[in-house]
């Protein structure tokens, strides 16, 4: 029975061959952009002036510096994906309340605003936050308020946080709006005709209901975060110590560059990421 079924596969596949043409363009594209550089930046991380060694990965974890760049970028990443997720999973719920064809057309204007980030997005915050930007300079014409001598500054952390949180909400909202409107309405109806009140509803339902899908999304957004390059190198350049940043000043530097020690970042970097990602794999089986 298993090997009818097996040569069934292969007759569909031998008569359908030409439907596997794009999964073969999308197997090179993975290999030569992803697996290779990825394989190359493994092998390169051990490398170092007196041969093969562990010696980046010493360096990495015991200087101040790169643990300060991880510490950083996980700062930022940890506070914009927790307002991110805040946000997103409030604008899910609101979304849930409106019409379905309504809520379908704004999901997707907030799915076109996801894509929305890196130089564009640090740029249109410049234009509109910069110390002549135009919000600063309406508050402080109009308002007589100056953002910057009240401790806002765009180029600071408290900027890059804020910029970060403008590109997790949209993801935030994607994630979330499966599983807001996945709520079952006949159980929330059911709880209020036997006199539950809201706050009971939210506690011992709602809530419970989407902790997996918030833990899930947390962390799929400290993953989008952590890895964010080109909206803080564009906002700030290399005035933050922040582990992205670092990585590029590694590889770009034309004084103090080290590629070897730029990759043991990047696969430290990579580390983290992927327990994330295995975090979020086991969260999800676990709803299953």
């Amino acid at each position: 029975m298993e090997t009818k079924y097996i040569s069934t596969i292969k007759n569909e596949i031998r008569r359908r061959s030409l439907l596997w043409l794009p999964f073969i363009f999308l197997i090179i594209l993975v290999l030569s952009f992803e697996i290779i550089p990825g394989i190359y930046v493994l092998i390169n991380s051990f490398i170092t002036n007196s041969g093969i060694g562990l010696s980046n990965y010493i360096k990495v974890f015991t200087s101040k510096f790169y643990l300060m760049s991880l510490t950083n970028g996980l700062t930022v990443s940890i506070c914009s994906s927790l307002v991110g997720l805040i946000i997103g999973t409030c604008a899910a719920i609101c979304l849930k309340s409106l019409k379905k064809d309504i809520a379908e057309r704004l999901v997707s204007i907030v799915n076109m605003t996801s894509n929305f980030s890196g130089v564009p997005l640090a740029f249109a915050f410049i234009v509109l936050l910069g110390a002549n930007g135009l919000i600063t300079i309406f508050f402080k014409s109009k308002l007589g308020i100056n953002l910057y001598s009240s401790g806002f500054d765009l180029y600071s952390w408290m900027g890059i946080i804020l910029v970060y949180i403008y590109f997790q909400i949209p993801l935030a909202i994607m994630l979330m709006y499966p599983a807001v409107y996945a709520i079952n309405d006949d159980i929330i109806e059911a709880a209020s005709t036997l006199g539950a009140s809201k706050f009971t509803i939210w506690t011992k339902i709602e809530i419970p209901t989407l902790i997996p899908s918030l833990a899930g999304s947390l962390c799929i957004l400290l993953a989008n975060s952590l890895g964010a390059y080109a909206t803080a190198y564009a906002l700030v350049g290399s005035n933050k110590n922040l582990v992205a940043i670092t990585i590029a000043n590694l590889v770009s530097n034309d004084i103090a560059s080290d590629p070897s020690l730029a990759s043991a970042l990047s696969m430290v970097l990579g580390g983290i990421l992927m327990i994330f990602v295995f975090v979020k794999i086991k969260l999800i089986k676990n709803i299953d």
